[in-house]
């Protein structure tokens, strides 16, 4: 036992390595043929933009080149691979998708002859890469093909998707290799691109309304980073690049494979912090239009996946995903951030659809919290993997914002109790035994609150005789020891907690009569 708690020990140090956010306000940005990795204030940390991992909580840098190769093929027919044939067949079903968007007038002529450039230039700089800069490109290449022969390469969805070949192939052509989870942003515009290791640079939508909340927040609390052109800028960029999904809403997509889901889907957590963003925009800047682009974008919670993003939640209710291509799993602190962009689009315009939304939903959020607890952490989802460190404090902060708003005291309740989680030192507590026999096996025993590191030392007067460290979940845990001699020993226990990385100690001691 006290071999696989160590195994333990070490595996969860490991991951609290692997999970550890780069600096909050870092960016890679582009201007022309440099790019400088930068400190922006309004940039969100990688922990705050995290997709995160659809089967498990855990953060997800993106999907290695062979997982990408095997998705695509699952999900698309389409393989990296392109025989002669298959590229003329691809390339003739671009140049047919821009022909009939521009003789059906979606598109102007202007836009017909930029984005067929853009096409051509992009292959022709693939046939001069190599290696992994070529795996990058050509990702992006066979994203934009793949759309148009499923004929899914819509008028409103060109607009993101030529402007995201085009950012590649500007970035891939000969600019420095950025590290995985890279935020990069191209001078003159506002939005955020984020490097996923084989699929090239993702227009990541929640990054952005991420930074277009922390513009707005700087301007409402008057700090000298307020820029409001930028923020305008930004929401108007986000609205032309908005996508019209069926005839009921517009959304704004992800264009690549993520956690077995195809692209394109979209994240109900992005969806609500852009409604947020816009209305909070059109309050400070007078734009009455964004309040229109929010309502367009409501329609993404009224309707089921993989269209939408509601759905019936495990308890029953109305809820809202986070994946629009994964119905059955439900993340807790999206479905919570899908109720608060909802229900400040209410307080701030009066919008009675989306206070329907919201009620019609958050019964089912206060049903489910309760189930986020593990006793001593938080759950990622419902009956999924605990939380991360940065999920966990996600969550907190997501239910600390719905406890503000003073939506219902569970939100605070459990708001207060993950901080615990966090800040409290492990309690341990000693059970025995009382009395061993010498030369015999006995169990030293005890209870600990928390995930933590225990040590327990064994002392006769002052000479220590007995040491051991493992690693034990919260609940009843044991050390086995055999004392040699009669006489009466001192047990003493000391934890660590391993989650926060705080290192909070929490002490126990006893005695044991040995006969």
């Amino acid at each position: 036992m006290a071999h696989a708690a160590r195994t333990m020990a070490v595996a969860f140090a490991a991951t609290l390595l692997v999970a550890a956010p780069a600096a909050a306000g870092e960016v890679v940005v582009v201007d022309g043929k440099r790019a400088t990795r930068m400190d922006d204030p309004a940039v969100p940390s990688r922990a705050e933009i995290s997709l995160g991992a659809p089967e498990g909580g855990r953060g997800l840098p993106g999907l290695g080149a062979g997982a990408v190769r095997a998705s695509r093929a699952a999900s698309d027919g389409w393989t990296l691979a392109r025989s002669a044939a298959g590229g003329r067949r691809a390339r003739r079903a671009v140049h047919r998708s821009l022909d009939r968007a521009r003789r059906a007038g979606d598109i102007g002529a202007g836009d017909q002859r930029r984005w067929r450039r853009s096409y051509e230039l992009a292959l022709r700089t693939l046939a001069r890469l190599r290696g992994a800069r070529d795996t990058q490109l050509r990702y992006v290449i066979d994203s934009v093909e793949a759309l148009a022969l499923r004929r899914q390469l819509i008028p409103s969805r060109m607009p993101v998707t030529f402007l995201q070949l085009e950012r590649n192939r500007q970035y891939w052509s000969a600019l420095p290799y950025p590290a995985a989870g890279d935020q990069v942003s191209f001078r003159g515009s506002q939005v955020l691109f984020q490097y996923f290791p084989g699929e090239g640079l993702q227009l990541h939508p929640l990054a952005t309304f991420k930074k277009a909340n922390h513009l707005h927040g700087f301007c409402e609390r008057g700090e000298a980073s307020c820029d409001p052109g930028a923020l305008r800028a930004l929401l108007d960029e986000m609205s032309y690049l908005a996508v019209r999904r069926g005839r009921r809403f517009i959304a704004w997509e992800y264009l690549f494979h993520f956690g077995g889901g195809a692209p394109p889907w979209i994240s109900g957590m992005a969806e609500a912090t852009g409604i947020q963003a816009l209305a909070r925009a059109a309050e400070l800047l007078d734009v009455p239009l964004y309040v229109e682009r929010a309502r367009r974008a409501l329609g993404a919670f009224e309707t089921p996946p993989p269209l939408g993003v509601r759905t019936i939640g495990p308890r029953g209710g109305v809820h809202y995903l986070h994946y629009s291509f994964a119905p059955r799993l439900y993340v807790f602190n999206a479905f919570v951030q899908s109720l608060i962009g909802l229900y400040d689009l209410y307080r701030l315009t009066g919008d009675e659809r989306a206070l329907a939304l919201y009620r019609r939903a958050e019964p089912e959020a206060r049903a489910e919290i309760p189930f986020s607890d593990v006793g001593d952490w938080s759950r990622y989802s419902y009956a999924g993997a605990e939380s991360t460190r940065e999920y966990h404090e996600l969550l907190r902060e997501l239910l600390q914002s719905m406890c503000s708003r003073r939506l219902d005291k569970i939100y605070c309740d459990y708001a207060s109790r993950y901080r615990g989680y966090q800040v409290d030192p492990p309690e341990l507590e000693f059970v025995g035994p009382d009395v061993a026999a010498a030369g015999q096996w006995t169990s030293i025993r005890f209870n600990v609150s928390k995930l933590s590191a225990v040590e327990v030392k064994v002392l006769r007067g002052s000479r220590l005789v007995f040491q051991r460290l493992a690693t034990f979940r919260r609940g009843a845990g044991s050390f086995a020891w055999r004392p040699r001699s009669p006489g009466l020993y001192t047990v003493q226990l000391a934890g660590k907690e391993l989650r926060t990385g705080l290192g909070k100690r929490g002490r126990a001691t006893g005695d044991i009569t040995v006969e």
